[in-house]
Protein backbone atom coordinates (compact mmCIF):
# COMPACT_ATOMS: atom_id res chain seq x y z
CA UNK A 1 0.00 0.00 0.00
CA UNK A 2 2.66 2.48 0.76
CA UNK A 3 4.42 1.64 -2.62
CA UNK A 4 0.92 1.97 -4.05
CA UNK A 5 0.59 5.83 -2.65
CA UNK A 6 4.29 6.57 -3.26
CA UNK A 7 3.85 5.63 -7.31
CA UNK A 8 0.24 7.49 -7.42
CA UNK A 9 1.67 10.65 -5.46
CA UNK A 10 4.68 10.56 -7.71
CA UNK A 11 2.34 10.57 -11.13
CA UNK A 12 0.62 13.28 -9.24
CA UNK A 13 3.69 15.37 -9.38
CA UNK A 14 4.61 14.78 -13.03
CA UNK A 15 1.62 15.56 -14.15
CA UNK A 16 1.70 19.33 -12.35
CA UNK A 17 5.33 20.21 -13.37
CA UNK A 18 4.04 18.87 -16.91
CA UNK A 19 0.80 20.81 -16.54
CA UNK A 20 3.10 24.10 -15.33
CA UNK A 21 5.38 23.68 -18.10
CA UNK A 22 1.96 23.87 -20.55
CA UNK A 23 0.79 27.10 -19.09
CA UNK A 24 4.25 28.94 -18.82
CA UNK A 25 4.62 27.71 -22.68
CA UNK A 26 1.74 28.87 -23.70
CA UNK A 27 1.92 32.50 -21.31
CA UNK A 28 5.33 32.94 -23.11
CA UNK A 29 3.59 32.24 -26.57
CA UNK A 30 1.00 34.63 -26.19
CA UNK A 31 2.99 37.23 -24.25
CA UNK A 32 5.55 37.01 -27.83
CA UNK A 33 2.24 37.60 -30.10
CA UNK A 34 1.74 40.85 -27.76
CA UNK A 35 5.05 42.16 -28.82
CA UNK A 36 4.72 41.40 -31.94
CA UNK A 37 1.38 43.17 -32.24
CA UNK A 38 3.01 45.86 -30.34
CA UNK A 39 5.90 46.45 -32.87
CA UNK A 40 3.75 46.46 -36.01
CA UNK A 41 0.80 49.09 -34.49
CA UNK A 42 4.45 50.97 -33.78
CA UNK A 43 5.07 50.83 -36.60
CA UNK A 44 1.91 52.04 -38.23
CA UNK A 45 1.87 54.95 -35.46
CA UNK A 46 5.45 55.43 -36.75
CA UNK A 47 4.30 56.12 -40.63
CA UNK A 48 1.13 58.43 -39.20
CA UNK A 49 3.69 60.40 -36.97
CA UNK A 50 5.80 61.00 -40.30
CA UNK A 51 2.34 62.29 -42.35
CA UNK A 52 1.95 64.66 -39.63
CA UNK A 53 -1.91 62.80 -38.68
CA UNK A 54 -3.44 63.49 -35.79
CA UNK A 55 -2.36 61.76 -32.31
CA UNK A 56 -6.22 60.31 -31.99
CA UNK A 57 -5.65 58.09 -35.10
CA UNK A 58 -2.34 56.75 -33.43
CA UNK A 59 -4.31 56.10 -30.12
CA UNK A 60 -6.94 54.52 -32.38
CA UNK A 61 -4.31 52.45 -33.83
CA UNK A 62 -3.10 50.99 -30.31
CA UNK A 63 -6.20 50.79 -29.17
CA UNK A 64 -7.29 48.58 -32.12
CA UNK A 65 -4.21 46.46 -31.12
CA UNK A 66 -5.04 45.61 -27.75
CA UNK A 67 -8.61 44.21 -29.02
CA UNK A 68 -6.68 42.40 -31.65
CA UNK A 69 -4.34 40.68 -29.08
CA UNK A 70 -6.88 40.83 -25.93
CA UNK A 71 -9.38 38.35 -28.89
CA UNK A 72 -6.40 36.19 -29.26
CA UNK A 73 -5.39 35.93 -25.62
CA UNK A 74 -8.65 35.36 -24.12
CA UNK A 75 -7.43 36.83 -21.05
CA UNK A 76 -8.24 39.63 -18.62
CA UNK A 77 -4.95 39.80 -17.25
CA UNK A 78 -3.57 39.65 -20.97
CA UNK A 79 -5.57 42.61 -21.83
CA UNK A 80 -4.58 45.17 -18.27
CA UNK A 81 -0.54 43.97 -19.95
CA UNK A 82 -1.38 45.04 -23.47
CA UNK A 83 -3.63 47.97 -22.14
CA UNK A 84 -0.50 49.39 -20.10
CA UNK A 85 2.05 48.40 -22.96
CA UNK A 86 0.01 50.62 -25.57
CA UNK A 87 0.34 53.49 -23.03
CA UNK A 88 3.84 53.36 -22.33
CA UNK A 89 5.21 53.18 -25.75
CA UNK A 90 2.71 55.55 -27.15
CA UNK A 91 4.23 57.83 -24.03
CA UNK A 92 7.96 56.43 -25.13
CA UNK A 93 7.40 57.43 -29.05
CA UNK A 94 5.17 59.50 -30.28
CA UNK A 95 4.62 62.48 -26.71
CA UNK A 96 7.97 64.85 -25.82
CA UNK A 97 10.16 64.30 -24.61
CA UNK A 98 10.89 61.54 -27.64
CA UNK A 99 12.16 58.25 -26.57
CA UNK A 100 11.52 58.89 -22.94
CA UNK A 101 9.01 58.44 -20.11
CA UNK A 102 8.83 61.51 -18.86
CA UNK A 103 5.64 63.48 -19.32
CA UNK A 104 6.61 67.33 -20.27
CA UNK A 105 2.72 67.78 -21.35
CA UNK A 106 0.51 67.38 -17.76
CA UNK A 107 -2.46 67.01 -20.41
CA UNK A 108 -1.31 63.84 -21.44
CA UNK A 109 -1.46 62.26 -18.22
CA UNK A 110 -5.30 62.26 -18.71
CA UNK A 111 -4.54 61.31 -22.03
CA UNK A 112 -2.71 58.08 -20.67
CA UNK A 113 -5.70 57.35 -18.39
CA UNK A 114 -8.19 57.48 -20.88
CA UNK A 115 -6.65 55.46 -23.61
CA UNK A 116 -5.77 53.16 -20.27
CA UNK A 117 -9.50 53.11 -19.72
CA UNK A 118 -10.63 52.82 -23.06
CA UNK A 119 -8.43 49.53 -24.13
CA UNK A 120 -8.92 48.04 -20.90
CA UNK A 121 -12.74 48.16 -20.94
CA UNK A 122 -13.00 47.48 -24.74
CA UNK A 123 -10.79 44.72 -24.62
CA UNK A 124 -13.03 42.96 -21.43
CA UNK A 125 -16.31 43.01 -23.68
CA UNK A 126 -14.34 41.77 -26.84
CA UNK A 127 -13.29 38.85 -24.19
CA UNK A 128 -16.55 38.35 -23.06
CA UNK A 129 -18.56 38.74 -26.65
CA UNK A 130 -16.37 36.06 -27.69
CA UNK A 131 -16.62 33.27 -23.96
CA UNK A 132 -20.42 33.70 -24.71
CA UNK A 133 -20.03 33.05 -28.35
CA UNK A 134 -18.39 30.08 -27.77
CA UNK A 135 -20.88 29.24 -24.58
CA UNK A 136 -23.59 29.56 -27.03
CA UNK A 137 -21.47 27.04 -29.79
CA UNK A 138 -21.30 24.71 -27.23
CA UNK A 139 -24.65 24.34 -26.12
CA UNK A 140 -25.94 24.74 -29.30
CA UNK A 141 -23.70 21.24 -29.81
CA UNK A 142 -24.66 19.77 -26.42
CA UNK A 143 -28.27 20.50 -27.96
CA UNK A 144 -28.14 18.95 -31.66
CA UNK A 145 -25.95 16.01 -30.00
CA UNK A 146 -28.92 15.68 -27.06
CA UNK A 147 -31.09 15.31 -30.14
CA UNK A 148 -29.36 13.32 -31.69
CA UNK A 149 -28.74 10.68 -29.48
CA UNK A 150 -32.56 10.71 -27.80
CA UNK A 151 -33.28 10.27 -31.47
CA UNK A 152 -31.17 6.97 -31.12
CA UNK A 153 -32.01 5.85 -27.78
CA UNK A 154 -35.63 5.68 -29.37
CA UNK A 155 -34.44 2.74 -31.80
CA UNK A 156 -32.72 0.29 -29.63
CA UNK A 157 -34.38 -2.68 -29.56
CA UNK A 158 -32.39 -4.06 -26.17
CA UNK A 159 -30.79 -3.56 -23.21
CA UNK A 160 -27.33 -4.64 -24.70
CA UNK A 161 -27.84 -1.65 -27.67
CA UNK A 162 -29.32 1.09 -25.33
CA UNK A 163 -26.07 0.58 -22.81
CA UNK A 164 -23.68 0.30 -26.15
CA UNK A 165 -24.91 2.83 -27.65
CA UNK A 166 -24.87 5.05 -25.01
CA UNK A 167 -21.39 4.47 -23.78
CA UNK A 168 -20.37 5.40 -27.28
CA UNK A 169 -22.61 8.57 -28.42
CA UNK A 170 -21.56 9.86 -25.21
CA UNK A 171 -17.84 9.56 -25.63
CA UNK A 172 -17.85 10.90 -28.75
CA UNK A 173 -19.02 14.37 -27.12
CA UNK A 174 -17.73 14.86 -24.14
CA UNK A 175 -14.28 12.86 -25.73
CA UNK A 176 -14.31 11.14 -22.41
CA UNK A 177 -14.06 7.43 -21.26
CA UNK A 178 -17.71 6.34 -20.47
CA UNK A 179 -18.84 3.24 -18.75
CA UNK A 180 -23.00 2.63 -18.92
CA UNK A 181 -24.23 -0.76 -16.73
CA UNK A 182 -27.67 -1.69 -15.93
CA UNK A 183 -28.23 -3.51 -12.96
CA UNK A 184 -31.94 -5.37 -11.66
CA UNK A 185 -34.05 -4.32 -8.83
CA UNK A 186 -31.35 -6.56 -6.66
CA UNK A 187 -28.03 -4.95 -7.74
CA UNK A 188 -27.02 -7.76 -9.86
CA UNK A 189 -25.40 -6.68 -13.15
CA UNK A 190 -27.92 -6.99 -16.24
CA UNK A 191 -25.27 -5.77 -18.75
CA UNK A 192 -22.12 -3.71 -18.81
CA UNK A 193 -20.60 -1.46 -21.82
CA UNK A 194 -17.38 0.83 -21.93
CA UNK A 195 -15.78 2.94 -24.29
CA UNK A 196 -12.34 4.03 -24.13
CA UNK A 197 -9.56 3.36 -21.91
CA UNK A 198 -10.08 0.83 -19.33
CA UNK A 199 -10.44 3.41 -16.57
CA UNK A 200 -12.85 1.72 -14.46
CA UNK A 201 -11.24 -1.57 -13.61
CA UNK A 202 -9.13 -0.18 -10.12
CA UNK A 203 -10.88 -1.19 -6.89
CA UNK A 204 -11.69 2.36 -6.19
CA UNK A 205 -13.22 2.60 -9.06
CA UNK A 206 -14.98 -0.47 -8.30
CA UNK A 207 -16.06 0.68 -5.04
CA UNK A 208 -17.03 3.91 -6.33
CA UNK A 209 -19.40 2.78 -8.61
CA UNK A 210 -21.02 -0.11 -6.28
CA UNK A 211 -21.51 3.07 -3.60
CA UNK A 212 -23.59 4.73 -6.01
CA UNK A 213 -25.44 1.77 -7.17
CA UNK A 214 -26.27 1.41 -3.41
CA UNK A 215 -27.22 4.77 -1.91
CA UNK A 216 -28.08 7.11 -5.21
CA UNK A 217 -25.40 9.60 -4.76
CA UNK A 218 -22.82 10.62 -6.91
CA UNK A 219 -19.37 9.13 -5.82
CA UNK A 220 -15.94 9.01 -7.48
CA UNK A 221 -13.09 11.68 -8.59
CA UNK A 222 -14.38 15.46 -7.84
CA UNK A 223 -16.62 14.16 -4.96
CA UNK A 224 -16.08 13.61 -1.08
CA UNK A 225 -16.56 9.93 -1.71
CA UNK A 226 -13.95 7.67 -3.21
CA UNK A 227 -12.20 10.70 -4.49
CA UNK A 228 -9.47 8.98 -4.98
CA UNK A 229 -10.86 7.39 -7.99
CA UNK A 230 -10.06 8.09 -11.57
CA UNK A 231 -13.95 8.29 -13.17
CA UNK A 232 -16.60 9.98 -11.51
CA UNK A 233 -19.76 8.24 -11.15
CA UNK A 234 -23.96 8.75 -11.61
CA UNK A 235 -26.53 6.80 -10.88
CA UNK A 236 -29.16 5.90 -13.32
CA UNK A 237 -32.53 6.91 -11.62
CA UNK A 238 -36.11 6.22 -11.95
CA UNK A 239 -39.59 6.01 -10.89
CA UNK A 240 -38.69 2.42 -9.44
CA UNK A 241 -35.50 2.84 -8.10
CA UNK A 242 -31.88 2.58 -9.01
CA UNK A 243 -31.40 0.80 -12.52
CA UNK A 244 -27.73 1.30 -13.04
CA UNK A 245 -24.52 3.41 -13.34
CA UNK A 246 -22.91 5.99 -15.47
CA UNK A 247 -19.11 6.63 -15.32
CA UNK A 248 -16.95 9.46 -16.61
CA UNK A 249 -13.16 10.02 -16.74
CA UNK A 250 -12.09 12.93 -18.40
CA UNK A 251 -8.52 12.33 -17.81
CA UNK A 252 -5.73 14.53 -16.52
CA UNK A 253 -7.49 14.90 -13.55
CA UNK A 254 -10.31 16.86 -15.23
CA UNK A 255 -13.69 17.51 -14.23
CA UNK A 256 -16.79 17.73 -15.61
CA UNK A 257 -17.77 21.83 -16.41
CA UNK A 258 -21.33 22.97 -16.29
CA UNK A 259 -22.29 22.34 -19.76
CA UNK A 260 -20.90 18.59 -19.20
CA UNK A 261 -22.87 18.50 -16.10
CA UNK A 262 -26.10 19.54 -17.58
CA UNK A 263 -25.75 17.30 -20.32
CA UNK A 264 -25.02 13.88 -18.21
CA UNK A 265 -28.11 15.37 -15.90
CA UNK A 266 -30.37 15.28 -19.25
CA UNK A 267 -29.01 12.32 -21.21
CA UNK A 268 -29.50 10.00 -17.75
CA UNK A 269 -33.35 10.81 -17.43
CA UNK A 270 -33.78 9.99 -21.12
CA UNK A 271 -31.47 6.31 -20.86
CA UNK A 272 -33.85 5.67 -17.52
CA UNK A 273 -37.07 6.46 -19.80
CA UNK A 274 -36.04 4.11 -22.74
CA UNK A 275 -35.21 1.57 -19.88
CA UNK A 276 -38.09 1.47 -18.42
CA UNK A 277 -39.77 1.29 -21.33
CA UNK A 278 -38.22 -1.99 -22.24
CA UNK A 279 -38.91 -3.42 -19.02
CA UNK A 280 -42.25 -2.94 -19.49
CA UNK A 281 -42.16 -4.08 -23.32
CA UNK A 282 -40.38 -7.82 -21.66
CA UNK A 283 -42.88 -7.58 -19.26
CA UNK A 284 -46.03 -7.05 -21.69
CA UNK A 285 -43.70 -9.56 -23.65
CA UNK A 286 -43.85 -12.17 -20.76
CA UNK A 287 -47.77 -11.73 -20.49
CA UNK A 288 -48.57 -12.15 -23.66
CA UNK A 289 -46.36 -15.53 -23.46
CA UNK A 290 -48.31 -16.97 -20.90
CA UNK A 291 -51.78 -16.03 -22.63
CA UNK A 292 -50.95 -17.80 -25.90
CA UNK A 293 -49.47 -20.36 -23.52
CA UNK A 294 -53.45 -20.86 -22.20
CA UNK A 295 -54.31 -20.86 -25.25
CA UNK A 296 -52.68 -23.26 -26.78
CA UNK A 297 -53.54 -25.50 -23.59
CA UNK A 298 -57.25 -24.82 -24.99
CA UNK A 299 -56.43 -25.68 -28.31
CA UNK A 300 -54.93 -28.68 -26.89
CA UNK A 301 -57.37 -30.01 -24.40
CA UNK A 302 -59.96 -29.14 -27.01
CA UNK A 303 -57.82 -30.98 -29.83
CA UNK A 304 -57.46 -34.33 -27.12
CA UNK A 305 -61.57 -34.15 -26.44
CA UNK A 306 -62.09 -34.54 -30.09
CA UNK A 307 -59.16 -36.35 -31.26
CA UNK A 308 -59.48 -39.44 -28.70
CA UNK A 309 -63.28 -39.36 -28.78
CA UNK A 310 -62.71 -40.94 -32.36
CA UNK A 311 -60.53 -44.06 -31.02
CA UNK A 312 -62.46 -44.58 -27.85
CA UNK A 313 -66.16 -44.55 -29.29
CA UNK A 314 -64.03 -47.10 -31.95
CA UNK A 315 -63.31 -49.40 -28.49
CA UNK A 316 -66.27 -48.66 -26.78
CA UNK A 317 -69.10 -49.75 -29.42
CA UNK A 318 -66.75 -52.95 -30.28
CA UNK A 319 -66.37 -54.23 -27.04
CA UNK A 320 -70.23 -53.30 -26.34
CA UNK A 321 -71.16 -55.10 -29.72
CA UNK A 322 -68.74 -57.87 -29.05
CA UNK A 323 -69.51 -58.34 -24.64
CA UNK A 324 -73.61 -58.03 -26.62
CA UNK A 325 -73.51 -60.71 -29.31
CA UNK A 326 -70.35 -62.99 -27.46
CA UNK A 327 -72.66 -66.17 -28.29
CA UNK A 328 -73.89 -65.05 -31.60
CA UNK A 329 -70.71 -63.61 -33.68
CA UNK A 330 -68.09 -66.36 -35.13
CA UNK A 331 -64.48 -66.32 -34.26
CA UNK A 332 -63.41 -64.67 -37.09
CA UNK A 333 -65.48 -61.66 -36.21
CA UNK A 334 -64.39 -61.71 -32.68
CA UNK A 335 -60.48 -62.14 -34.40
CA UNK A 336 -61.09 -58.95 -36.63
CA UNK A 337 -62.98 -57.20 -32.86
CA UNK A 338 -59.99 -57.43 -31.30
CA UNK A 339 -58.12 -56.29 -34.21
CA UNK A 340 -59.83 -53.32 -34.47
CA UNK A 341 -59.21 -52.81 -30.74
CA UNK A 342 -55.87 -52.77 -31.15
CA UNK A 343 -55.33 -50.67 -33.83
CA UNK A 344 -57.26 -48.15 -31.85
CA UNK A 345 -55.77 -48.78 -28.77
CA UNK A 346 -52.49 -48.70 -30.52
CA UNK A 347 -53.80 -45.22 -32.41
CA UNK A 348 -55.02 -43.48 -28.91
CA UNK A 349 -51.22 -44.68 -27.32
CA UNK A 350 -49.50 -42.95 -30.51
CA UNK A 351 -51.44 -39.75 -29.79
CA UNK A 352 -51.19 -39.57 -26.13
CA UNK A 353 -47.12 -40.00 -26.85
CA UNK A 354 -46.90 -37.30 -29.31
CA UNK A 355 -48.79 -35.31 -26.36
CA UNK A 356 -46.17 -36.06 -23.47
CA UNK A 357 -43.62 -36.10 -25.53
CA UNK A 358 -44.03 -32.05 -26.80
CA UNK A 359 -45.10 -31.25 -23.24
CA UNK A 360 -41.81 -32.38 -22.57
CA UNK A 361 -39.72 -30.30 -25.18
CA UNK A 362 -42.04 -27.13 -24.02
CA UNK A 363 -40.99 -27.61 -20.49
CA UNK A 364 -37.14 -28.12 -21.12
CA UNK A 365 -37.43 -31.38 -19.62
CA UNK A 366 -35.87 -33.68 -22.44
CA UNK A 367 -32.84 -35.80 -21.80
CA UNK A 368 -31.68 -37.13 -24.63
CA UNK A 369 -30.04 -40.32 -24.33
CA UNK A 370 -27.19 -40.34 -27.27
CA UNK A 371 -25.39 -43.78 -27.79
CA UNK A 372 -24.01 -45.01 -30.81
CA UNK A 373 -26.93 -46.81 -33.03
CA UNK A 374 -26.96 -48.46 -36.58
CA UNK A 375 -29.34 -46.54 -38.95
CA UNK A 376 -31.03 -49.76 -40.31
CA UNK A 377 -31.71 -51.19 -36.97
CA UNK A 378 -33.43 -48.18 -36.08
CA UNK A 379 -35.03 -48.10 -39.50
CA UNK A 380 -36.03 -52.00 -39.23
CA UNK A 381 -37.74 -51.30 -35.72
CA UNK A 382 -39.96 -48.32 -36.86
CA UNK A 383 -41.22 -50.40 -39.79
CA UNK A 384 -41.81 -53.39 -37.23
CA UNK A 385 -44.08 -51.19 -35.14
CA UNK A 386 -46.26 -49.73 -38.12
CA UNK A 387 -46.48 -53.11 -39.98
CA UNK A 388 -48.98 -54.16 -37.70
CA UNK A 389 -51.83 -52.17 -38.68
CA UNK A 390 -50.76 -51.52 -42.22
CA UNK A 391 -51.29 -54.70 -43.38
CA UNK A 392 -52.52 -52.98 -46.84
CA UNK A 393 -49.84 -51.05 -47.76
CA UNK A 394 -46.67 -51.96 -49.47
CA UNK A 395 -43.63 -51.01 -47.11
CA UNK A 396 -40.33 -50.93 -48.86
CA UNK A 397 -37.09 -50.27 -47.26
CA UNK A 398 -33.87 -49.10 -49.42
CA UNK A 399 -30.50 -49.11 -47.38
CA UNK A 400 -26.89 -49.14 -48.13
CA UNK A 401 -24.51 -52.13 -48.29
CA UNK A 402 -22.34 -50.11 -45.67
CA UNK A 403 -23.04 -49.92 -42.23
CA UNK A 404 -24.23 -45.62 -41.03
CA UNK A 405 -23.19 -45.41 -37.54
CA UNK A 406 -24.77 -42.37 -35.60
CA UNK A 407 -24.71 -40.87 -32.33
CA UNK A 408 -28.50 -40.47 -31.41
CA UNK A 409 -31.62 -41.17 -28.81
CA UNK A 410 -32.94 -43.95 -30.90
CA UNK A 411 -36.20 -44.30 -29.35
CA UNK A 412 -36.32 -40.58 -29.97
CA UNK A 413 -35.29 -41.12 -33.97
CA UNK A 414 -37.25 -44.34 -34.13
CA UNK A 415 -40.69 -42.31 -32.56
CA UNK A 416 -39.78 -39.67 -35.57
CA UNK A 417 -39.93 -42.33 -38.13
CA UNK A 418 -43.18 -43.96 -36.87
CA UNK A 419 -44.72 -40.64 -36.98
CA UNK A 420 -43.74 -40.11 -40.23
CA UNK A 421 -44.82 -43.85 -41.60
CA UNK A 422 -47.95 -42.89 -39.71
CA UNK A 423 -48.64 -40.03 -42.06
CA UNK A 424 -47.90 -41.90 -45.01
CA UNK A 425 -50.14 -44.57 -44.48
CA UNK A 426 -52.64 -42.44 -43.04
CA UNK A 427 -52.94 -39.81 -46.29
CA UNK A 428 -52.05 -42.74 -48.98
CA UNK A 429 -54.93 -45.02 -50.41
CA UNK A 430 -55.16 -48.78 -49.58
CA UNK A 431 -52.52 -50.66 -51.26
CA UNK A 432 -49.87 -48.17 -52.05
CA UNK A 433 -46.12 -48.15 -51.88
CA UNK A 434 -44.15 -46.08 -48.75
CA UNK A 435 -40.38 -46.27 -49.46
CA UNK A 436 -38.14 -45.65 -46.63
CA UNK A 437 -34.86 -44.95 -48.13
CA UNK A 438 -31.29 -44.45 -45.67
CA UNK A 439 -28.38 -42.87 -47.29
CA UNK A 440 -25.25 -41.02 -46.86
CA UNK A 441 -24.50 -37.87 -48.08
CA UNK A 442 -21.12 -36.16 -47.15
CA UNK A 443 -20.97 -36.01 -43.36
CA UNK A 444 -24.64 -36.51 -43.03
CA UNK A 445 -26.95 -39.54 -42.45
CA UNK A 446 -30.07 -38.85 -44.32
CA UNK A 447 -33.43 -40.42 -43.48
CA UNK A 448 -36.40 -40.37 -46.27
CA UNK A 449 -40.22 -41.62 -45.85
CA UNK A 450 -42.10 -41.02 -49.39
CA UNK A 451 -45.86 -41.70 -49.60
CA UNK A 452 -48.27 -42.04 -52.75
CA UNK A 453 -50.83 -40.16 -50.89
CA UNK A 454 -52.26 -36.44 -52.59
CA UNK A 455 -49.17 -34.07 -51.55
CA UNK A 456 -50.05 -30.35 -50.07
CA UNK A 457 -50.89 -27.62 -51.70
CA UNK A 458 -47.96 -25.13 -52.63
CA UNK A 459 -49.05 -22.11 -49.89
CA UNK A 460 -49.19 -25.19 -47.12
CA UNK A 461 -45.82 -26.39 -47.18
CA UNK A 462 -44.39 -23.55 -44.75
CA UNK A 463 -47.37 -24.67 -42.31
CA UNK A 464 -46.81 -28.32 -42.29
CA UNK A 465 -44.38 -28.51 -39.04
CA UNK A 466 -46.73 -25.50 -37.45
CA UNK A 467 -48.71 -27.17 -34.08
CA UNK A 468 -52.59 -28.42 -34.50
CA UNK A 469 -51.78 -28.04 -38.56
CA UNK A 470 -54.01 -30.28 -40.80
CA UNK A 471 -53.83 -31.25 -44.61
CA UNK A 472 -56.55 -30.30 -46.15
CA UNK A 473 -56.51 -32.78 -48.76
CA UNK A 474 -56.57 -35.84 -45.77
CA UNK A 475 -59.46 -37.77 -46.40
CA UNK A 476 -58.61 -40.61 -44.15
CA UNK A 477 -60.15 -41.98 -41.36
CA UNK A 478 -57.91 -40.68 -38.61
CA UNK A 479 -57.06 -37.42 -38.24
CA UNK A 480 -54.63 -36.52 -35.82
CA UNK A 481 -53.95 -33.64 -33.48
CA UNK A 482 -51.19 -31.80 -35.85
CA UNK A 483 -48.66 -32.50 -33.14
CA UNK A 484 -46.48 -35.27 -34.85
CA UNK A 485 -44.41 -33.35 -37.21
CA UNK A 486 -44.22 -30.57 -34.77
CA UNK A 487 -43.03 -33.20 -32.74
CA UNK A 488 -40.45 -34.46 -35.62
CA UNK A 489 -39.07 -31.26 -35.76
CA UNK A 490 -38.29 -30.42 -32.23
CA UNK A 491 -36.80 -33.62 -32.07
CA UNK A 492 -34.36 -32.97 -35.30
CA UNK A 493 -33.38 -29.95 -34.11
CA UNK A 494 -32.57 -31.40 -30.84
CA UNK A 495 -29.74 -33.52 -32.52
CA UNK A 496 -28.54 -30.34 -34.58
CA UNK A 497 -30.22 -31.48 -37.67
CA UNK A 498 -32.79 -30.59 -40.37
CA UNK A 499 -35.72 -32.24 -41.46
CA UNK A 500 -38.04 -30.99 -44.69
CA UNK A 501 -40.99 -31.95 -46.91
CA UNK A 502 -41.52 -31.56 -50.18
CA UNK A 503 -43.83 -32.40 -52.65
CA UNK A 504 -43.44 -35.62 -55.26
CA UNK A 505 -44.76 -36.22 -58.62
CA UNK A 506 -46.89 -36.99 -59.99
CA UNK A 507 -48.25 -36.94 -56.56
CA UNK A 508 -47.44 -37.93 -53.10
CA UNK A 509 -44.58 -36.62 -50.66
CA UNK A 510 -41.33 -37.11 -49.28
CA UNK A 511 -40.43 -36.01 -45.74
CA UNK A 512 -36.46 -35.97 -45.14
CA UNK A 513 -33.97 -35.42 -42.57
CA UNK A 514 -30.35 -36.06 -41.91
CA UNK A 515 -28.05 -36.48 -38.53
CA UNK A 516 -24.78 -35.37 -38.99
CA UNK A 517 -21.84 -37.88 -38.72
CA UNK A 518 -18.98 -37.56 -35.88
CA UNK A 519 -15.86 -35.93 -38.04
CA UNK A 520 -13.27 -39.27 -38.31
Amino acid sequence: MRNFSMDTANEKILDLTLNDKGKKQNTLIKLVIMVFIMMICTGIAMIFFQIKMFESNIVMIYLLGILIFTYLAEGYIYSLISSSCAVLLYNFFFTQPYFNLKVHDPDYIITFMVMFIVGFITSMLTIRVKKERQLVEVREKYIASLYYIEKKLLDVKSKEELADTSAEEMSKLLNADILVQFNNSNGELLYKSTCGKESFLGLIDQSASLETLQSGIPSGFGTTLFSEAKAFYKPILSQSGILGVIGISLGNESVLNHDQSTFIDVIIPQIAVVLERQKISEEQHKVQIEMQKERLRADMLRSISHDFRTPLAGIMGLASTARDNYEKISDEIRKNFLQSIYEDADWLNELVENILQTTRFDEGRVKLNFEEEAAEEIITDAVTHVKKHALNYNIFVKIPDEILLIKVDGILIRQVLVNLLNNAINYSPEGSDIIVSLYRESDRVVFEVKDNGPGFLKDELSHVFDRYYHNSKNTGNRKGMGLGLPLCKSIIEAHNGNISIRNYEPHGTIVSFYILTEKE
